[in-house]
């Protein structure tokens, strides 16, 4: 069995750097990029086998663009989508909760930040399971 590839997509240095140790401990290949446009250039030329991506980073919802253009892909529509970021701040008006937003964030599992390291490698294993 090869090695499964996961491409990080983050603009926090520290959740990459963390994340990334994480995931190489427990065998994975792992490549971390800090916005979309190389998160794209990543995927055409090492095709990974999971997408964990971060929802704001320059702008509110690129994270959430990003999934969405991805999973109405030909080429990339299969690949599983992890996004792992705060949970959106209810006094800045944000009423929904991530259950009624699932069907429009275009990702497998969503996970709220800070992640517990076991709660991450559940879930890779559960979505590369998917995918595999």
């Amino acid at each position: 069995m090869s090695q499964k590839r996961i491409l990080i997509i983050d603009d926090d240095p520290s959740f990459l750097e963390i994340c990334s140790a994480i995931l190489i401990e427990y065998g994975y290949a792992v490549d971390t990029v800090n916005n979309t446009a190389d998160g794209l250039e990543n995927l055409v030329s090492r095709r990974p086998d999971l997408i964990i991506l971060d929802v704001m980073m320059a702008a509110m919802d690129e994270g959430i663009s990003f999934a969405t253009s991805l999973k109405k892909r030909d080429d990339t529509g299969r690949i599983p989508i992890m996004i792992v970021s705060a949970r959106p701040d209810t006094e800045k008006g944000y009423k929904r909760t991530i259950d009624q937003d699932m069907d429009w964030l275009a990702a497998d599992i969503f996970m709220e930040k800070p992640v517990m390291p076991q709660d991450l490698l559940h879930n890779v294993s559960l979505l590369l399971g998917k995918a595999g």
